[in-house]
Order: C-alpha cells, then structure tokens, then sequence
C-alpha cells in the first residue's frame, strides 16, 4: 500500500513563512501558484516586508523579441531562462546594479533606480545637475543638446574644448558606473557614480536635487561601499576612501599607487573581511598566429593595509566572484550551492569597446581561477549586444516610501 501524498497545503503560516525564506526568487514567485493558501501565505510575506535574503545573482539582458517592453533573465542557480515585463518608461541602457536595484537610464540620458522584480522605481537627479554637462536649449526655449565640459579638480584650471551632445549620447558617453551603499528599499541609499571626463567621482542620496562633484581625484575604475564609507580604487590601484556621513566630505588615501594603469581593474569585500583587487588584463593568444586573438586572464590580491602592499592569491576556496557594471561581489558556496567555487562570473564592461562596437559580440563568462580557463555561461546565448547583460542579485523587498502616483521616489 503507497503512502499518502503529503498534503503541503496544510502547513502552518509561520513554517511556510521560514520555507519562503529559504527560496531561490523564481521558486518563491511560482509558490503562490500552488494553492489559495499558499497564494494568501505568499501575500502576507510579501507584505510584511521581510525579503530571502540568500539569493544567487541572476544575468538581466536585452532579447530581440522582447525589444523594450522586456528583460531577459538567466537564473544561475536553477541555469534557466525567464522573461519579465518592463514598467515605462523604456530604459536605454544600465550602468550599475546593486541591491537588487539597477541603475538605468531613459532617453534624455536621466538616471533612474528600477528594482526589475517588483516594478519599484526611484529618480535620481537630473543629469544637467553635474559639473561637468550644461543645458543647450534652441530659441524656443526646448532642450535640444548637453554640452560636455572637459576638467578636473587641479588649480589652475585647464579645460579642453567642450562638446556638445545628443540628449540619448550623453550618458552612454558620461557614465562609467554606478554604486548604491545600501537597499533603496530600506529607506536611505547614497548612488556613487564614476564618469567622464576623466574618470571622476560624483554622489547624490536619494532625494537630493542634484549631484555632488567630488573633486579629490580621478581616473577611479571601480568603488564599493564598506564600513559606512564610499572605497574608490583607481586604475593604478591606490585606495581613497570617502565618508559622506558628516556637513562635509572626509577624504582618505588608504594605499598608494601599486602599479602601473591597468586595462581593467575592480575591488570587492570578501564575506571572510578582507578587501580584494582583482586585476583583468588581456595579451594576444600565442597558439593564433592572425596576431589579432587576445586571450583574458584574472588575478586576485588581497589588500594588506598594514603593509601598504597587495598579496596575490593562489585562489578563493569555497567562493565566487562577480565582475562587470554590477557592484563587484563575492558570494560563499555554502549559501549558493548553484554557483562554481573558485570562479569568476564576469560580463562583458569595456566603455570604449562597448561605445564603439554596439553590435559586436559580448565577452560574457565564467573564469576558473585554479585552471587559467574560461568558458561560456550558456550556449547559445540569447542576449542583445545592446545594452550589454549586467549581474542582478533579486530583491523581492517593496520600496516603502510612494509618490502621489504609487511609485517610490
């Protein structure tokens, strides 16, 4: 005699609420699918604000079919696709993601936060409220063009020839990346941007009405946010770390120039604590004679503050990483079990090839950091060349602080 089914509808709330907890995003948006109490349970869960907070990053990407009305997203724990609807209006492309949020931007080349879960959207200040990009407006008084201004903050001040702009060009050729210090959906949250010209550091909190230049440094290729403060790392590998937490900037340079310019490079806190800097450097492939295949290689350090020195790692054990415009991260294997231990997952963040070659095809992987090789993440792939795929780690959290329009701002 077969024993009864299990009748999974009877599960107490408070049990089924521990089991939402444990659930990969996709598995807990079809749980409310499984009966009207579990849809009710699912409900409540949602309402009360509490959010899986183990959830694997997925690759959000652009499909033909979809156009603009739709993302793609590769689910890395589950290695699946899936479709979700856009909110208008449409984005133009992204350029940063962090906190399940990410950063987007519409045809005037405005920022924007977009949670692609929820639907939850945050404005950003203009873009005509940087130092660096001007309004130019024709007789009628009817925006027509930015005018980009070319300096840094050296005295005396020497400025290039200023450029004027398309309003949907502007922010493809300003922004560099963006960096949240926090989940918007908690309430307050500092966006850090890198931009042009010259790689600068720029910051506004939400709310604010415009953004602040700082003008310390430049030339950053990366920045997270750790201990309560901004850590930017140049292309040359010295640290600056910015507390935006007072009346006034505090400024610090933690470690020096290490090196010389590096093609790419990110930083990252590990889950064990220390700070890494992972270096991406490409040369040309000894085994093709066309002197034109280039081969790309990943070393990670850790930072020693003590020292003032880095110290190569031989590899990360039970972790992997993730690099491109999404916030670098370091995720522990033992709490997402679908990913590869000691890999790197990384999308294709070039700014000068990504500008020059749109239809080009994208450099969009996973590297082995023991073995020195890389292979695709799917095949075929089913993403755009425009915009290029970014990394976004779900967030189911609903933003808590609504506009006239039912939209949080």
């Amino acid at each position: 005699m077969e024993a009864p089914v299990p009748d999974w509808s009877g599960l107490p709330a408070d049990i089924l609420n521990s089991v939402f907890q444990l659930l990969e995003c996709p598995d807990l948006l079809r749980s409310a699918a499984v009966c009207t109490f579990w849809q009710k349970a699912y409900s409540m869960f949602r309402r009360s604000g509490v959010c899986p907070s183990q959830q694997t990053p997925c690759l959000l990407y652009c499909t033909e079919a979809a156009g603009a009305k739709a993302l793609g997203m590769y689910s890395l724990s589950e290695r699946k696709s899936y479709s979700m609807p856009l909110p208008e209006p449409p984005i133009s492309n992204w350029i940063g993601s962090s906190h399940g949020w990410i950063v987007t931007m519409d045809e005037k080349s405005d920022l924007m936060l977009l949670n692609p879960i929820t639907g939850d959207k945050i404005t950003l200040p203009p873009v005509t409220t940087m130092e660096h990009v001007k309004p130019i407006v024709n007789d009628d008084g009817v925006l027509e063009k930015y005018k980009m201004s070319f300096y840094d903050g050296e005295l005396p001040r020497v400025e290039d020839t200023p450029y004027a702009c398309p309003l949907d060009r502007d922010g493809d050729l300003v922004y560099l990346k963006a960096i949240l210090s926090s989940d918007p959906s908690a309430g307050e949250c500092t966006v850090m941007l890198i931009h042009q010209p010259y790689a600068q550091l720029s910051f506004a909190k939400v709310g604010d009405a415009h953004w602040n230049w700082l003008q310390m440094h430049s030339f950053y290729a990366d920045c997270i946010h750790h201990d309560g403060c901004f850590y930017a790392m140049t292309a040359a590998g010295a640290i600056d770390v910015f507390d935006l937490n007072g009346s006034s900037v505090v400024h610090r340079r933690i470690l020096p120039n290490l090196v010389r310019m590096l093609e790419k490079c990110y930083i990252v806190q590990a889950p064990w604590g220390d700070v890494l800097q992972i270096i991406k450097e490409e040369s040309l492939d000894p085994e093709q004679p066309d002197g034109e295949t280039y081969v790309t290689a990943y070393e990670v350090y850790k930072v020693d503050f003590v020292e003032l020195k880095r110290v190569k790692m031989r590899g990360i054990g039970e972790y992997a990483l993730f690099t491109g415009k999404s916030t670098t991260s370091c995720f522990s294997l033992k709490d997402h079990p679908g990913l590869m231990a000691n890999h790197l997952y990384f999308t294709h963040d070039d700014h000068d090839e990504l500008l020059s070659g749109k239809d080009d095809p994208r450099d969009i992987g996973v590297y082995d950091l023991e073995n020195d090789t890389r292979t695709n993440l799917v095949d075929p792939e089913p993403w755009r060349t425009w915009f290029p795929p970014i990394w976004c780690t779900p967030n189911l959290a609903k933003a808590g602080f609504p506009d006239d329009n039912g939209e949080a701002q």
